[in-house]
């Protein structure tokens, strides 16, 4: 699954790229593709689900932040 080729202008150069995006609708866009092209639920497939369901993991939080690095609370 690839991601779809960016089109170009007549003269072979990509679009112009504004000086002030708008990250909020940017990841929008990108979520809805996700979403169309089923990313997630395809890496959920690639992987193996080991003998016994031992690989499986559930995620109960997110990335550790930027205020602090992760310690043995997060483990559960």
């Amino acid at each position: 699954m690839t991601y779809p080729k960016v089109a170009t202008g007549q003269s072979g150069e990509h679009e112009h790229v504004p000086a002030t995006p708008n990250f909020p609708a940017i990841e929008e866009r990108v979520l809805a593709y996700w979403d169309h092209d089923k990313t997630f639920e395809a890496s959920v497939e690639q992987r193996d689900a080991g003998e016994g369901g031992a690989n499986e993991f559930v995620f109960y939080d997110g990335p550790p932040f930027a205020n602090g690095l992760p310690h043995y609370g997060h483990l559960l």
